[in-house]
């Protein structure tokens, strides 16, 4: 039946400050709606966090980010981390991110179909092109709304080129996001709402707040990642009140720079 399906990347694009363990279910929940549909094969999954140019207040170096990160989803075989957006000199749109990632999956894809030893034939063996989505919580689709943070262009094509599969999160929901926005409603075929029944209200917000408090966030992140954060005393107050008054990027870069093509 694998060889039926259409094979899908999902990426996530985002601050991952620091990532937890609900970042982590995003992936498992989706891929298991994604198959429950019969229609794709799951074949990899994306962490790509953010640069340090964001401007985020609070937000603690790529680096960290990147190795804590990895750290993470060392026990994963499908979900991995790339570093390509959180090298860019200047932050990069979501939608350029998806452009690169999606190009890397169709080369990689071409070449494959070149080969026919054993080891890619399951890899390759479906007649259909592969798929990139967009993987979100719920409170993502409301950024949508915000004045100036995304271009229409963009979220056009993130909707309705790639797709997106957006998961609820604790009392968010979001269908309301999606009634509320005509680009969203146009292209519902192309998003997928998945419903997380366990609620887990767990946010990189909150760890971070217990982290200064000196409280406990065994069992929100991994291990590994506590005792990273640990040993290179990161989410301090000092690091919250990094960036504090720096405008976000996207806000002023969308004002600086023409809509950029597909092509681009």
């Amino acid at each position: 039946m694998a060889n039926r399906c259409v094979p899908l990347v999902l990426l996530a694009c985002g601050s991952f400050n620091p990532i937890t363990n609900q970042h982590m279910r995003l992936f498992e929940l989706a891929r298991d709606h994604l198959h429950s549909t019969g229609q794709y094969q799951v074949v990899g999954g994306i962490v790509s966090p953010v640069s340090d140019s964001y401007g985020k207040q609070g937000l603690v170096q790529a680096k960290h980010r990147i190795a804590m990160a990895k750290l993470a989803l060392q026990s994963s075989n499908w979900v991995r981390v790339d570093e390509w957006e959180s090298q860019q000199p200047d932050w990069t749109e979501t939608v350029v991110t998806m452009r690169y990632h999606y190009g890397r999956i169709l080369k990689e894809y071409e070449q494959g179909r070149g080969m026919n030893n054993n080891s890619n034939r399951n890899a390759t063996s479906s007649s259909h092109s592969p798929q990139l989505k967009l993987l979100c919580g719920a409170d993502f689709l409301d950024t949508f709304k915000v004045p100036g943070l995304w271009q229409d262009e963009h979220v056009e094509e993130v909707a309705g080129r790639f797709g997106l599969v957006c998961v609820s999160r604790g009392r968010l929901q979001p269908e309301q996001a999606m009634h509320e926005s005509d680009t969203l409603s146009r292209h519902r075929q192309n998003i997928f709402l998945v419903r997380e029944w366990m609620r887990n209200e767990t946010s990189a917000t909150e760890v971070r707040r217990a982290l200064r408090r000196g409280l406990s966030v065994k069992y929100l992140i991994p291990d590994s990642v506590i005792e990273y954060i640990h040993k290179h005393h990161l989410y301090t107050e000092d690091s919250e009140r990094r960036n504090k008054d720096v405008v976000l990027r996207p806000l002023s870069k969308q004002v600086q720079q023409p809509v950029n093509s597909w092509d681009d």
